[in-house]
């Protein structure tokens, strides 16, 4: 039987993916906590905060999906929707604004 990435939902702490989250664009990604640029998809930890890359978002995942198979066989990374996640963050900073 062959496999499939299938999109399945849990509820987690918004700030612990963030401070492990790389976003990964067409052609390098960026730390999700301190902003850092020209991440590479091998790199497990942000060269500029350091912080251990335990999670990944494809800002394009079609385009990338001949990788995210790479990735799951050769790192211990879970892929979340890159949509989930930024409408979680402004519902959050919206939030927090109306405090």
């Amino acid at each position: 039987m062959s496999e499939h990435f299938i999109r399945f939902y849990k509820k987690l702490n918004l700030s612990e993916i963030t401070s492990q989250l790389l976003i990964y664009g067409d052609l390098s990604g960026h730390c999700a906590h301190c902003q850092a640029m020209d991440i590479g998809l091998d790199k497990e930890k942000c060269p500029q905060c350091g912080c251990v890359f335990h999670f990944i978002a494809f800002r394009n995942p079609k385009s990338h999906f001949p990788k995210m198979h790479k990735l799951i066989e050769t790192r211990n990374l879970k892929i979340i929707d890159y949509d989930d996640y930024k409408h979680a963050t402004a519902a959050s900073k919206a939030q927090d604004f109306l405090k």
